[in-house]
């Protein structure tokens, strides 16, 4: 399935070097999201939302005004502390991360011009800082962390 709607050329651009990416216009009454249980977070960008400005210029769309996937999370701990002596204390913690284990998505590339899947999420949030562990990203995989602490 093949989006070629947006496909910017010299004559659709403000930028002749095609350098530089133009906003497209908004189409009235068309949402800009489209309900698909098979894709990333159940949603794609609507095609139809948006259109080539018709002379060389910045659309209609202004930045920002998309709204994405959001983000969730739930983190807890709990903690106990157990008493030795009159100085002596151990305190034992559970600190568990992502406890729903809810999925949270990127939203889609800002470029209009190449095919899919530009229109969908491509990546789970916590792959977008490249090489660093998705553990201890936001919206990393579910995990548990137990500490005991000593203190004298």
């Amino acid at each position: 399935m093949g989006y070629h709607w947006l496909e910017l050329n010299y004559e659709t651009t403000p930028d002749p070097s095609l350098f530089a990416t133009s906003r497209p216009d908004i189409v009235a009454g068309q949402p800009f999201w489209l309900s698909t249980a098979g894709d990333p977070g159940g949603k794609v960008l609507n095609p139809a939302a948006f259109s080539v400005p018709q002379t060389p210029k910045q659309g209609t769309q202004s930045g920002n005004d998309i709204p994405g996937f959001g983000f969730a999370q739930v983190d807890l701990s709990i903690a106990r502390k157990f008493v030795i002596t009159g100085r002596l204390n151990i305190q034992f913690r559970v600190d568990a991360f992502n406890v729903v284990y809810h999925p949270n998505f990127t939203n889609p590339p800002g470029y209009v011009e190449f095919d899919p899947p530009f229109l969908q999420s491509m990546v789970m949030l916590n792959q977008g800082l490249g090489g660093l562990n998705p553990l201890f990203q936001q919206g990393g995989p579910r995990s548990l962390q137990l500490s005991l602490k000593l203190s004298f």
